[in-house]
This record gives C-alpha cells, sequence and structure tokens, in this order.
C-alpha cells in the first residue's frame, strides 16, 4: 500500500502533495498496512496520490520531522549567512549540495554529532534543550 500519514503539523504538505501530477514520499518510517487501517481518517495521502515510497531517513534535515528529529538551527543558522553572499553561497552549493552524492552524505559531512543534537523527545516530539537562536 502506498497511503501516507503525516503526524504533527503539516501546513501545506498534503495539498501540495495531492496536486502533484507524480508523488514519491520519503518518509522516515515504513510501516505495515494494518497499521494504517487501524486509525485511517490519520492518513492524508491516499494510495491513488502516491507514485512511490522511498525510506529516507532523516530525510527533511536540516529541517524538522515530528517526533523524529527537530529543525537544525546551527545549519540553517550558518545557510543564512552563506546566502547573503555570493562568493560564500557558491562555496555552500559546492560542499553541500554539488559536493555529495546524496543525503546520507550530506549527513555525514555534517556530523553524528549535530544530528544527534535534534533528536526529537519521545514524549514531546521536539528537541530539548535546543539552542534555537
Amino acid at each position: 500500500m502506498r497511503t501516507a500519514r503525516i503526524k504533527g503539523l503539516t501546513f501545506a504538505d498534503v495539498e501540495q502533495a495531492k496536486s502533484a501530477r507524480h508523488l514519491i514520499v520519503t518518509c522516515e518510517e515504513l510501516v505495515d498496512s494494518a497499521e494504517l487501517r487501524d486509525d485511517p481518517d490519520q492518513n492524508q495521502i491516499p494510495f491513488f496520490c502516491v507514485d512511490a515510497v522511498v525510506h529516507v531517513p532523516h530525510g527533511a534535515y536540516p529541517t524538522a520531522c515530528y517526533r523524529h528529529y527537530d529543525y537544525a538551527p546551527t545549519y540553517l543558522n550558518q545557510y543564512r549567512e552563506w546566502a547573503g553572499n555570493e562568493e560564500q553561497y557558491k562555496e555552500y552549493l559546492n560542499k553541500f549540495i554539488y559536493g555529495v552524492e546524496g543525503h546520507e552524505e550530506l549527513l555525514s559531512l555534517v556530523g553524528k554529532e549535530q544530528v544527534d543534537i535534534i533528536k526529537a523527545d519521545p514524549r514531546t516530539g521536539y528537541a530539548v534543550g535546543l539552542q534555537r537562536g
């Protein structure tokens, strides 16, 4: 089954997904179809809208995935600085976009410590003690 469920705030994700001509869902977890059938009203993206599903752990990084990890303020603040200067932005693109083979390599480049800092607390769904400033 290719049905998808988004936990947490969805913003415009569901509407954008449903309006796509082709949709590839990347997800933190692949679950058994029975789990999705338990609470069918929680499934926002029906199977007929989805062309493929790909398991991509930390796929939303440097943004957040509720109950898995928070956004990465260090990376995003650094990005803001890079984006403010054309030469620095070119360096950013060469290092973090064109210079990596895939998302796993980006996460390696960022470092396990930085990824671990944003791990979500199971009780709240967000990272605890994260320096957001």
